[in-house]
C-alpha cells in the first residue's frame, strides 16, 4: 500500500490531530484544507514536531464542485499519487436555518457529502490497489437514543436534500441540526454503496464514528453560552459511553487508516476501533443507490 494519505478538514479539530498522528506513523500526509493560511500553519506545526515529516497541501473546499475538481486534477498529477488512503473528514454543522453553497446546493449536504463523493470518485484511478477510504460519520445518524438527544435524520429523495428550499420536518431552530444528522446518514449510505461497487480484494471503504467530542470545532456556531458550557463539560462528557476526546478519536482514526488488523475490511461501520452496527435504515440499498445516482447528476450538471 502507498504510504500517502489525503485527509480533508485537516487544519482543525479531529483532522488536525489525525494528521499529526499519521505523520508520527511515518505517512506522507496530504492536508486537504479550504484555507491556505491555516493549511500552512498545520504543515509547519507537524514539521516542528516531526522534523522529517513529509507533508503537502492541497486546497479543497468540499462545498464547491469547482474547488474539488481542481484538487482532484492537482492530486492526480502530483507525486502524491498513487494514494494509499483518503480520509473524508471535513464537515460543518449549521445551528440555525439553511444556507446554500456556491453551487446552489444545501450547504451541509454539499460540504459533508457531495464534495467528498466527488473527491473520492474522482480519485479512484489514483488509488493504490489496496488503498483505504474512510468516511467520517457520526452516531447522530442513529437518532436521539444513541446521540445524546441530537435530532434524528429526516431522509428524503437526495435531489430534495440537495435543494436548500426543501423543508425537512422539524422546526424551532432544529433545521440545521436535522440537516447535519441527515448528512451523516448520507455518509454511511455512501460508504456502503462505495464498498459494494469496489468489491473485495482491492480498495476498501469504511465509515468511522469518532464519538461525541465536545471540544472540537463543530460547536463553533453555537451561542457563546453553549460553547462555554461545552468547554467546561468536555472532561466529564468524554467519560460517557459513546463520547471521546478529540485526541483519542484522532488516534483511532489514524489506526483505521494504517493498521494491518483491518487490512481488507470493507463496508463496515467503526466506532473507535470496533465494528458496530449502524442504524437499521442505513442498510437500505435502494436509498444508497439513489444517493449515488443523484450525486453523479449534481456533479455532472455543474459542467454541462
Amino acid at each position: 500500500m502507498s504510504d500517502t494519505i489525503l485527509i480533508t478538514g485537516a487544519s482543525a479539530g479531529l483532522g488536525l490531530l489525525a494528521a499529526h498522528d499519521l505523520a508520527r506513523h511515518g505517512k506522507h500526509v496530504v492536508l486537504g484544507c479550504r484555507n491556505a493560511a491555516k493549511a500552512k500553519a498545520t504543515a509547519e506545526g507537524i514539521r516542528a514536531e516531526i522534523p522529517d515529516a513529509r507533508v503537502d497541501i492541497v486546497i479543497i473546499d468540499t462545498a464547491s464542485i469547482e474547488s474539488v475538481r481542481a484538487a482532484v486534477r492537482e492530486i492526480a498529477a502530483s507525486n502524491a499519487a498513487p494514494l494509499g488512503g483518503i480520509i473524508c473528514n471535513a464537515g460543518i454543522q449549521i445551528v440555525d436555518g439553511i444556507e446554500a453553497s456556491v453551487d446552489g446546493h444545501e450547504l451541509t449536504f454539499a460540504t459533508n457529502h457531495l464534495g467528498h463523493f466527488q473527491l473520492v470518485t474522482g480519485l479512484l484511478d489514483s488509488m493504490s490497489g489496496n488503498g483505504r477510504i474512510i468516511i467520517v460519520a457520526s452516531e447522530v445518524h442513529q437518532g436521539p437514543r444513541k446521540s445524546f438527544g441530537f435530532p434524528a435524520p429526516r431522509w428524503d429523495d437526495p435531489a430534495r436534500l440537495a435543494d436548500p428550499a426543501t423543508q425537512l420536518r422539524g422546526g424551532n431552530g432544529r433545521a440545521g441540526r436535522i440537516r447535519y444528522a441527515t448528512s451523516k446518514l448520507a455518509n454511511v449510505y455512501f460508504t456502503y454503496e462505495l464498498a459494494r461497487r469496489l468489491g473485495s480484494g482491492g480498495v476498501t471503504a469504511n465509515a468511522f464514528d469518532p464519538g461525541l467530542m465536545p471540544e472540537t470545532g463543530l460547536a463553533r456556531d453555537y451561542p457563546s453560552v453553549v460553547r462555554k458550557g461545552y468547554q467546561l463539560m468536555a472532561p466529564l462528557v468524554s467519560l460517557l459511553p459513546g463520547a471521546s476526546t478529540a485526541a483519542r478519536s484522532a488516534s483511532d482514526l489514524a489506526w483505521l487508516a494504517v493498521s494491518e488488523e483491518v487490512a481488507g475490511t470493507t463496508g463496515k461501520y467503526f466506532s473507535g476501533r470496533r465494528e458496530h452496527a449502524s442504524a437499521p435504515q442505513s442498510y437500505d440499498t435502494e436509498r444508497a443507490a439513489r444517493l449515488w445516482e443523484v450525486s453523479e447528476q449534481l456533479v455532472a450538471k455543474k459542467f454541462g
